[in-house]
């Protein structure tokens, strides 16, 4: 199964709408984007801390307003055609995904640990306000104690881990964390990993894949799912 990452980030400035809807029209069905919050505890579609990779604007996402952010460009560096791209919050990504028929990998995107309970929280919230499906989504972090709570918020959407760890020693530190999957830099991932991740169980994704020629090697590995920045490739 082929993931969008971000989107569609080789087609489309990454986290926004337009990169949903790129990634729709290639013709897959999943994409995984990443979720923080605003100063006014929104919770926005973005990846970096700060705004000046891919907006206009400057300084921590997390100092502004939604609708400071929503006065910014966050598609003009991507491409001229994507002027006036805005910064979408979670609630008009899952819309989206809704109207495009789309399946989402939503990443906690944790800077500090002291943001993990408001963001869950308001994860949480946005969900159960748009009644998104629990089976058309996977919740997935780096962060264990933001994977706590969505075990201990959201128990019924299935939950990720991710990591670039270069062993497997993690595997005995997420038991109790009942997840469904594990996500790996898939320019770490050996045999010997890949059989110790799925020997215990766990759906095996790797992260991020631009080479279709590789993708039978990761399928030996019994890799599930492949998140692409150019889901057209494959």
């Amino acid at each position: 199964m082929i993931v969008g990452h971000r989107g569609a980030a080789a087609l489309a400035p990454e986290n926004t709408l337009a990169g949903l809807n790129k990634a729709a029209d290639s013709g897959i069905h999943w994409i995984e984007i990443d979720t923080q919050l605003t100063a006014d505890g929104i919770p926005v579609i973005f990846h970096d801390e700060t705004l000046e990779r891919c907006t206009n604007g400057s300084g921590k996402l997390a100092s502004h307003t939604l609708s400071e952010l929503k006065q910014l460009d966050a598609g003009s560096w991507f491409d001229g055609a994507f002027a006036g791209e805005k910064i979408p919050t979670l609630e008009e990504a899952l819309q989206t995904c809704l109207d495009k028929d789309l399946f989402m990998n939503l990443e906690i995107k944790i800077h500090h640990d002291v943001q993990v309970v408001p963001l869950v929280k308001k994860i949480s919230d946005v969900l159960k306000s748009i009644d998104f499906p629990n089976e058309r989504l996977l919740l997935s972090s780096f962060s264990k104690h933001a994977v706590e709570q969505c075990k201990t918020l959201l128990p019924d959407i299935r939950r990720g881990y991710i990591t670039e760890e270069k062993s497997t020693e993690y595997l005995n530190e997420i038991e109790h964390l009942s997840l469904f999957s594990v996500h790996v830099n898939q320019e770490m991932l050996t045999s010997d990993m890949a059989k110790s991740i799925t020997d215990k169980g766990y759906t095996l994704n790797i992260w991020t894949l631009n080479d279709p020629d590789k993708l039978n090697d990761f399928i030996q590995m019994k890799v599930d799912n492949v998140i692409t920045d150019n889901p057209e490739l494959f």
